[in-house]
This record gives C-alpha cells, sequence and structure tokens, in this order.
C-alpha cells in the first residue's frame, strides 16, 4: 500500500475517533519537503465555519492533533505531520490546499 493510500486511510473521518470540539468537517493532507529536507506530511484541518477558537480550549487541540498523529503511527506512516487548522471560509482564498 502506497503512503498516499496508508495516510487517506488513517485520515478517514469515519474512523479515525476525533474528539468532539472543535467540529472538523474535513481533512487533506500532501506529501511534501520540509525546512530540513526531510520528507513531512501537510495535514489540513477544516473545522467548522461556526467554531469560534478563541473559545475552544487549548488542550482540545492537543487531542485533536495526537488522534491524528496516533492514526498516523497506528498506519506505519512515521514522516512528521505538520497539523495546520482552518475555517472554510479561511481557505477559500488559498492556493496551497
Amino acid at each position: 500500500m502506497s503512503l498516499n493510500e496508508k495516510t487517506r486511510e488513517a485520515l478517514d473521518l469515519k474512523t479515525l475517533g476525533l474528539p468532539s470540539s472543535p467540529p472538523v468537517t474535513d481533512l487533506t493532507f500532501e506529501e511534501y519537503t520540509d525546512s530540513t529536507g526531510d520528507p513531512a506530511l501537510r495535514v489540513w484541518v477544516t473545522i467548522a465555519e461556526s467554531t469560534d477558537l478563541e473559545k475552544v480550549p487549548a488542550d482540545a487541540i492537543g487531542d485533536l492533533k495526537f488522534a491524528i498523529r496516533d492514526s498516523l503511527r497506528k498506519h506505519g506512516i512515521t514522516i512528521f505531520p505538520y497539523i495546520f487548522l482552518a475555517k472554510p471560509s479561511e481557505l477559500a482564498g488559498s492556493d496551497e490546499n
């Protein structure tokens, strides 16, 4: 199974088991090379537009990122995931995603 297939399986919202806050509507990823020249993943977590991130406890964000990293490890993916959170409106004008 390719890295892309394993990553897609690891980040499947139906089986990932994310915490309920913040509410995640989508996960996307891409392989890239980080600033040190190492292979890595960029993971974009799309959260519900109505979410006020200022009111989401920091430990909830930590739990979300932990769940993503844990699932990737369980699927045999050892490259580092850089995880970014954004609302759909923030991603609309972005060429990176």
